[in-house]
């Protein structure tokens, strides 16, 4: 098996540290995504609900507390080689390509812009 087959595929990725990698919603050293390509750099990987707080308006003015609100994004994350240990993907899983496998769930929340 190549990499290349495992894109747009959910697997479980294993990495050497998640910091830098909170504020994504990375929080755990193991956690399962879908990679949604490759590059020289690293792996792509998805994540679905990456929540964001816009604090400047589209002129560059500051919203007031009282006026901002969560925003969810869809997210593409790269990951780099160096901080890849182990990815680990299941080709017999039945539905674990699906959103609703209760292991694959979002990776995380909170992220400020």
């Amino acid at each position: 098996m190549t990499i290349d087959e495992a894109i747009n595929k959910m697997v479980m990725l294993i990495v050497f540290s998640t910091e830098g990698l909170e504020a994504v919603g990375i929080k755990d050293k193991k956690f399962y995504a879908k990679i949604v390509g490759r590059d020289s750099i690293g792996l792509w990987i998805e994540n679905p609900k990456v929540e964001t707080t816009r604090v400047r308006d589209d002129h560059g003015a500051i919203i007031p507390p009282s006026r901002r609100h969560l925003e969810e994004h869809l997210a593409h994350v790269l990951l780099p080689w160096g901080n890849i240990r182990s990815v680990v993907y299941f080709p017999t899983r039945e539905g674990f390509d699906t959103a609703e496998d209760e292991e694959a769930s979002a990776l995380g929340r909170g992220m400020y812009l």
